[in-house]
This record gives C-alpha cells, sequence and structure tokens, in this order.
C-alpha cells in the first residue's frame, strides 16, 4: 500500500546517500535513511523488527528534503512506515502510553489534577474582553513556564491583554508526528471549537509545535481549518509590534532555527529581526542555519521514545557549532529546542546560556 501511493518518490530515490549525511540522528544511532528508503523499494518493510525501530528513530526535522538532490519528501514514507506499524501492532510501547496520557490528561505530560497554569509564575492576568488568545501550548506551560511567564509579561508590559482557553486542549502534534493521525483529527476539530467559542481575532502562540499545527498541519495533514482567525507565532507578533528594545547588560548570541518554525513552517527572518533590533545585543549565524540549520534532536517524537540520543543530538550541536562562536548565549524560539539545549548542556557542562526569545525581549527595556 505504501509503495503504491508513494510509488513515484520511492522509485526516483538514486541511494546516493546525501539524505543519511544529512540526519541528525545518524550521528547517535545505526539509524540510516537511505537503509529505511531501500527498504521500501525492495518492499520488504512490513517486518515487524524494521517497522518497529526504524521509522521511530527520525526527529522529522525535513533537512534530508532540504537537501535531497531530487527534493523528495522522505519525511512523509516516515509518517506513513509509523502509521503502518500502528496498523500491524509494531510500534514501540511508548506511543500507545503517549495516547493515553493525552487523553487522560489534554496533554502529553502527566499532570496529576493540576492546570496547565499552576507551574506559571506570576499567575497568568486573563482578559475576558480581549480579542487576543494566548495559546501557552503543553510543552512551554508544563515543562517551561518560564516562557509562557516571559511572553505574558511582554505582552503585558506592552499594553496588550489577552485571554487564556480554560482547560487549554493539546493541538495533537505530538499524535501527528507518530502516525496518530485520526485521534490527532479528533483533537483538532475540538481545538478549533474551543479557539472559536473564545471568540478572538487572533492567536499568539509561543509553541512552534502550536503554531505549525495550526497554520499548516492542521489544513495539510488532517483536513481541518482554523480559520476566522489570525494565527502567529509568538516572535512574528514581537516583530510586528515591538521596536527599539534596549538590553541592559551587553550580550552576544547566536540563533538556532527551530525545524518546525523554519523549515516546516518558514519563519526564518521574524526571531531575527527581534534580536538585531534590541540595542546591546550582537547576532553571530551558525555556519549551518535558517533551512539548513542543524536539529537540535527534540522532535518527532524522539524524546517520548529514547531520552539520551535527543541530548546527545544537541550536545553535538553545541559542540561543533555554537562553543566555537564564543557568543554568550544560544536563543531559541520551540520549548522543545529550549529545553533539550538547556538539557543538554547542563549534562555536559558546557557553560552556555539557552534561552527562549521571548525571555530576552523579557530581559530588554524600551
Amino acid at each position: 500500500m505504501i509503495y503504491k501511493q508513494y510509488k513515484e518518490l520511492i522509485r526516483r530515490c538514486e541511494q546516493c546517500g546525501t539524505c543519511t549525511a544529512s540526519c541528525p540522528t545518524k550521528e547517535v544511532s545505526d539509524f540510516n535513511i537511505r537503509k529505511l528508503v531501500r527498504h521500501l523499494q525492495l518492499e520488504i518493510h512490513d517486518d515487524p523488527e524494521f517497522l518497529g525501530k526504524y521509522p521511530w528513530l527520525c526527529t522529522l526535522c525535513f533537512r534530508c528534503k532540504e537537501l535531497c538532490t531530487e527534493g523528495l519528501e522522505i519525511p512523509r514514507l516516515v509518517w506513513a512506515l509509523r502509521e503502518l506499524a500502528l496498523e500491524k501492532g509494531a510500534s514501540p510501547k511508548e506511543v500507545s502510553e503517549l495516547l493515553e496520557t493525552v487523553r487522560s490528561e489534554n496533554s502529553p505530560y502527566i499532570l496529576k489534577g493540576r492546570e496547565k497554569t499552576s507551574r506559571i509564575k506570576p499567575p497568568l492576568s486573563s482578559s475576558d474582553d480581549s480579542k487576543m488568545l494566548l495559546f501557552m501550548g503543553c510543552t512551554p506551560s508544563i515543562k517551561a513556564p518560564n516562557i509562557v511567564s516571559a511572553t505574558a509579561d511582554v505582552l503585558t508590559r506592552h499594553g496588550y491583554s489577552f485571554k487564556v482557553l480554560n482547560e487549554e486542549p493539546c493541538c495533537g502534534e505530538p499524535l501527528i508526528c507518530l502516525g496518530l493521525k485520526e485521534e490527532a483529527k479528533d483533537i483538532a476539530k475540538n481545538v478549533v471549537e474551543a479557539i472559536k467559542s473564545a471568540q478572538v481575532e487572533q492567536v499568539i502562540a509561543p509553541c512552534s509545535g502550536c503554531y505549525n499545527a495550526f497554520t499548516r498541519l492542521y489544513p495539510e495533514v488532517l483536513g481541518v481549518e482554523l480559520s476566522g482567525v489570525e494565527v502567529l507565532h509568538s516572535s512574528q507578533f514581537l516583530e510586528k509590534n515591538l521596536e527599539g528594545l534596549k538590553l541592559e547588560v551587553p550580550m552576544k548570541v547566536t540563533y538556532h532555527d527551530p525545524c518546525t518554525l523554519g523549515r516546516h513552517a518558514g519563519v526564518y527572518d521574524e526571531p531575527r529581526k527581534v534580536l538585531e533590533s534590541n540595542e546591546g545585543l550582537t547576532l553571530v549565524e551558525m555556519d549551518r542555519n535558517r533551512e539548513f540549520s542543524g536539529c537540535c534532536g527534540g522532535g518527532g517524537g524522539l524524546p517520548s521514545l529514547n531520552q539520551n540520543m535527543p541530548l546527545e543530538i544537541a550536545r553535538n550541536k553545541l559542540i561543533k557549532e555554537v562553543i566555537p562562536l564564543e557568543v554568550d548565549a544560544l536563543v531559541t524560539s520551540c520549548p522543545m529546542c529550549y529545553l533539550n539545549f538547556k538539557y543538554a548542556s547542563k549534562k555536559n557542562k558546557i557553560p552556555l546560556t539557552i534561552y527562549d526569545l521571548s525571555e530576552v525581549v523579557a530581559l530588554s527595556s524600551i
């Protein structure tokens, strides 16, 4: 079935190995995209051992697509293989566990009865009259509440009121990544209904995964439309509405392009413009940036399946690409990138501060 559906893509692959050479997972495992495609070419991809391992090692960073000499969308094959593995009962047990958590907690994380806002300090001040919705996202609100706090602080200090959803649901992006499209579609419909019920004109998402889900995955993968509202990633809102920022302490930084915000959603300029508009801040680019940026290792659901590999990928990038720049900090616009780099730098005792873009803006004054 997969071969018939993606026959042209599979046959056009020349097995040149460019995809494998560009893959972040290849550096820390025996994952080989070329081998994955070869299994499909030979139609031997139904093997349970293959289905239970290979499709789940991909971070879905899409870098292979950018560098492929034929322009092949290889990540689509990974998605298809993940769906096949689920159909055949060959998927890792962690996938089923994640689905059950999302069902019971409305989040990929176990909350134990807590609300998403319970970790955010100070408590969010939600305005019922505002036409702007701050869609916090599961990872920012639960695992990196400082990102939500910084975003809310910046909005409030600059005179913008906003509302938040009571019992904000998961956007469904983690399930889409793991091939659980039908479940994700039901969640997406509920999210769209919740946003429409909030009667807002604008949605601000500090999570690049949520932003990518709303703007690209919902319509293109799930066939669900979030219409009637403007959806902006927080970096886009900041670039549109804030200028003349001044950082009290001069700082030299580099910017990491998140896969979900960059290659997936095409947002490259706005975060950089926010940083460059900040007096006292110097932005130094990595050699590999924008569409060619290396993945942090935290995408594609990999952290849910393997905790060590994402940290090794992040460590490699920090040591090989960031530390040689002699910067004070690395800035990103994705909570998964933020956390993965933060954990990797701490684990490996790498002397580097990790910031979300919202935190840099919160440190600044007008």
